[in-house]
């Protein structure tokens, strides 16, 4: 099969593999009809999540956000028929562990992440193998393509609006940090499942003018230190909470700048560290979460809220375009999700 693989740390060519094969009674072979570029790939190939997840045995094969169609599958394997259309949840999971039994897939204690953890491979190729577990059914008549960047930016948001809930009032003010991949949900979300007054922030002002499109009562584009500062003035002292998806948290301002006294920032993105000034935080007694991708049943819930309306913004590349992708993404000129299409 045709794979866009990372021969080595800093790059990534489309050639040849060979196509995966089942290997368990509950493997399923998925064709690819379309899989989502993220910023996690790009660390992936950088060699930026060695520490997390270990050096991958090269060429290793990336991707986890993966649509298609069912290939082949395992001899216990009853919930999907081969040609059956398939979203795959990101994880492959146990199913005997504490994490799995409480239903909290994100916790399984052996999951692989295809794509990510350096041993198993993903979507970016024209057949991936997953697991039962993993496969999510799709109506006969989904896009495929649109469905793809639900598998983690639209789970991923999901989820962590789903943790914030309990942590404003229904009058409350929320800011989005990033209308990207995952920021763009987040915006949507946040405008279905809650009455709060939402703002969309970004550095860009097509992509700030973007979140009030999908949602956002207003928005603020520039400078870190000017978005800042237009919050600070229309909040009067900051924002109830704030979702940050561009993991901006290493520079001079932070999240924890945006929120008022007895606030909460929610850590969508996965940056690669967070300044926090701990007295100042325990001063203002502000509430930090992160989020880890979602679970299966989320999963589905999502998928059900597109009848609702839901958007997944995407940029379309061939597979055989990945070097364009990859640089499309990392200069910014992506709207919403960049998705590889074999």
């Amino acid at each position: 099969m045709i794979a866009a693989v990372i021969p080595e740390f800093g790059r990534m060519e489309v050639r040849e593999v060979d196509d995966p094969r089942l290997q368990s009674s509950t493997d399923v072979i998925v064709k690819v009809a379309a899989a989502g570029v993220c910023r996690t790939d790009l660390e992936t190939m950088s060699g930026g999540l060695v520490a997390a997840y270990g050096k991958p045995v090269f060429p290793y094969v990336a991707g986890h956000e993966t649509t298609g169609w069912v290939e082949a599958v395992g001899s216990e394997v009853s919930t999907v028929a081969v040609g059956d259309p398939v979203l795959l949840h990101p994880l492959i999971t146990c199913g005997r562990c504490d994490g799995c039994r409480a239903g909290r897939d994100m916790y399984c204690s052996n999951s692989r992440f295809p794509g990510v953890d350096a041993r198993t491979w993903g979507g970016f190729a024209e057949f991936v193998r997953t697991s039962e577990r993993a496969v999510v059914r799709l109506a006969a008549h989904a896009d495929l393509v649109e469905m793809a960047g639900y598998s983690d930016a639209g789970l991923t948001a999901y989820h962590a609006v789903k943790r914030l809930l309990p942590h404003v009032d229904p009058t409350g003010v929320v800011a989005v940090i990033g209308v990207g991949g995952v920021g763009h949900f987040a915006v949507q979300l946040l405008r279905a499942m809650t009455s709060c007054t939402v703002i969309a922030l970004d550095t860009d002002s097509a992509r700030a003018r973007l979140g009030e499109e999908l949602g956002a009562d207003t928005s603020f584009h520039g400078s870190t230190d000017t978005i800042l500062e237009s919050v600070l003035e229309l909040t009067n002292g900051g924002v109830d909470a704030v979702m940050d998806c561009a993991s901006g948290g290493s520079g001079s301002v932070t999240p924890l700048h945006f929120v008022r006294k007895g606030g909460t920032v929610s850590l969508v993105g996965g940056g690669p560290s967070l300044t926090v000034d701990a007295l100042s935080a325990v001063v203002k007694e502000i509430t930090i979460l992160t989020n880890l991708v979602g679970d299966y049943t989320e999963l589905q819930e999502l998928i059900r809220l597109q009848r609702t309306g839901l958007r997944s913004l995407h940029t379309t590349f061939k597979l055989a375009d990945t070097a364009a992708a990859l640089e499309a993404l990392m200069n910014g000129s992506v709207v919403g999700r960049a998705v590889l299409v074999p």
